[in-house]
């Protein structure tokens, strides 16, 4: 996978596939995975037991598509394996139906050894793969792994086998061998390139288009990125862009609640995010409180005349949880959004970092008991020249994305949530320090922060706990 795959932001609207691999336990979905995003992501075993416990989902690029590769449980382990037969299944279906919920399956690729015939077994699997869609157009797609075998004469063996399959009736459109020996030789390595090359080719002819209403329906995703200034928002943005459209700069908005908004669209989704400041300290002077109330009534209207938000995504370094973090967590998730809104965390600045998840097993609990939870993360670093880390990231990001693009909107009348804005900014005053009140305040609602009189009187009695002059 070159940096440049990664990299470059794609003209116009992509497309996004949901690609399932399936099939017997021990038979090389994770490998194959491996194999075609070039990069060792999905965990692997040389055991007695299994890996693949639960459903995990890889992103990936290609050309201008996004890929979504599921890897799902292996079927058939034995009564002491990591799943159960009758577990995969049911992961597996939920799988089917959770996707279905959203935009579809386009492919089902079923993985199996390379076999001289077709066993009752293999069958089996294969028939408990299928009770589990429940939309039998979904194309199938065979791919034999551990095919050296065959390597000579691949086109006689599967019309042969082919054959086999009608009789059984077990339908394919089409099917791919895969060498997943690695060996030292050129030879072996070339053929392995060829390999990876023929699957994204069978992958790019079978998988179902989207159709219009799908693409269209709920995919312009609303969301307000923030956290303190420096922790590496611009670099975030860049990330999801694909590309360097913004140039990191601590002084280019300094004020508490100052938003910048970017829209991409990014496979079959259209983001539309406000890069928004958080607190750089836990609390503000009264120099600051009105200055913020200014920058959410702006932000607030935005997002209502966007119709909402969908996800919140706080950006904090891969450190100590301090209480800046904490105040910006309650500032965006309890005052902004009234704990109604789900938060995604990306954690930043992990390039010392071997594994950048190391940082997330050591401290996904830390974070819980700080009171921050989340419903998905990602660790990232924003340093294009880490090639294969800014790679990863990048895959991180928009994994979490469009893991979260079923969520729905959050909105309010406008007036009501600046109101709620402001009262909770108060609990963020410094202690100790002078607020304008009365007229001045009223004044300064509206000379600063561009509320009309009627809307500052009113938010002026709200404050001081519905006192009038």
């Amino acid at each position: 996978m070159r940096g440049a795959d990664i990299q470059q932001i794609c003209p116009g609207h992509m497309v996004a596939y949901n690609v399932i691999f399936a099939g017997e336990t021990g038979h090389g979905k994770s490998s194959l995975i491996n194999f075609l995003v070039k990069q060792h992501v999905s965990k692997t075993s040389g055991d007695m037991l299994g890996v693949t416990s639960e459903t995990q989902r890889y992103i990936f690029l290609q050309e201008n598509s996004v890929y979504r590769l599921w890897d799902t449980p292996g079927f058939n382990e034995g009564s002491r394996g990591t799943i159960s037969t009758q577990d995969a299944g049911k992961a597996l279906e939920s799988l089917f139906k959770e996707l279905y919920s959203r935009d579809g399956v386009h492919l089902l690729v079923f993985c199996f050894r390379f076999t001289k015939a077709i066993t009752n077994g293999l069958q089996g699997v294969y028939d408990s793969i299928l009770s589990c869609i429940h939309d039998k157009s979904v194309p199938v797609v065979a791919v034999v792994t551990h095919a050296d075998e065959m390597r000579h004469e691949p086109n006689a063996w599967w019309k042969r086998i082919i054959g086999e399959c009608v009789e059984r009736r077990m339908k394919f459109v089409d099917y791919a061998s895969v060498c997943t020996i690695q060996g030292p030789t050129t030879q072996m390595a070339d053929e392995r390139r060829k390999d990876v090359d023929d699957m994204w080719k069978l992958m790019k002819r079978h998988a179902r288009q989207l159709s219009p209403a799908r693409v269209e329906d709920g995919k312009v995703i609303n969301i307000i990125l923030f956290g303190e200034a420096g922790v590496g928002k611009s670099s975030v943005v860049n990330l999801i862009a694909g590309n360097n459209v913004i140039k990191p700069n601590g002084n280019a908005m300094t004020s508490t609640l100052s938003s910048t908004e970017h829209r991409f669209p990014v496979g079959s989704h259209s983001f539309r995010i406000w890069d928004t400041v958080g607190f750089d300290q836990p609390d503000i002077g009264s120099q600051g409180f009105i200055p913020a109330i200014g920058k959410a009534y702006k932000l607030i209207h935005e997002v209502t005349e966007a119709g909402g938000i969908n996800l919140l995504l706080f950006c904090l370094r891969g450190s100590r949880v301090t209480m800046t973090v904490q105040s910006n967590y309650r500032l965006f998730y309890e005052v902004l959004c009234d704990k109604k809104v789900p938060i995604g965390l990306v954690i930043t600045y992990l390039e010392h970092e071997d594994d950048m998840e190391d940082f997330w097993r050591r401290n996904e609990n830390t974070l819980t008991q700080f009171g921050i939870k989340s419903v998905g993360h990602a660790c990232v670093t924003g340093l294009p020249h880490l090639h294969k880390q800014y790679q990863l990231s990048r895959l991180a990001v928009l994994g979490l994305l469009t893991d979260c693009d079923h969520f729905g909107r959050y909105t309010m009348p406008s007036e009501d949530w600046i109101t709620r804005v402001a009262k909770g900014l108060t609990s963020f005053v410094r202690v100790g320090e002078r607020m304008p009140t009365g007229k001045r305040l009223t004044k300064a609602l509206v000379k600063r922060c561009g509320l009309s009189e009627e809307l500052a009187e009113r938010l002026r009695k709200q404050l001081e706990g519905g006192k009038s002059e």
